[in-house]
C-alpha cells in the first residue's frame, strides 16, 4: 500500500531528502515554478548553499521525496561550468571514487510544477 500525499494549498515544490547511509546531505533549493488550488508561482530564490557533506569514495547517494515526482523525470548533474549528468537508478547515484569537492544540480517534475535543488559534497 502507497503512501499519497495531498497538499492542494502548497506554493512550492517539496524538498527532498538525500542521505548516504545514515548522513544527511542538505540542499538549497533554486528556481521552481508551482500551481497550487490558489495560486501559481515561480521563483528563483538566491540562497548560500549549504556546507558540503563528507560522504565515502564510490557511496551510494539516495534521493526521496514525501510527494513523488514522476517517475523518471530526477535528473542530477554535476559541476558548475562543465555540467555532467550523472546515471541515477531508483532513486539512488553513486558518488565520485576521486576524493575532492563537489557539486550537483537535482531537477525533479511533478503535475503542479518542477524544482531545482542544489547539494554539494566532499569525498574523503
Amino acid at each position: 500500500m502507497g503512501l499519497l500525499v495531498f497538499q492542494p494549498f502548497r506554493t512550492e515544490p517539496p524538498l527532498p531528502s538525500i542521505t548516504a547511509g545514515d548522513t544527511h546531505i542538505s540542499t538549497t533549493q533554486g528556481y521552481y515554478c508551482w500551481s497550487g488550488i490558489l495560486s501559481t508561482a515561480c521563483a528563483n530564490p538566491v540562497r548560500p548553499l549549504d556546507s558540503p557533506t563528507s560522504v565515502s569514495p564510490g557511496e551510494e547517494i539516495n534521493i526521496e521525496f514525501r510527494m513523488k515526482p514522476f517517475a523518471e523525470s530526477l535528473k542530477v548533474e554535476q559541476g558548475k561550468n562543465n555540467v555532467t549528468q550523472i546515471p541515477i537508478h531508483n532513486h539512488i547515484f553513486v558518488a565520485p571514487k576521486e576524493k575532492g569537492l563537489y557539486l550537483f544540480n537535482l531537477t525533479a517534475f511533478w503535475n503542479n510544477g518542477d524544482g531545482n535543488y542544489a547539494f554539494s559534497i566532499i569525498v574523503e
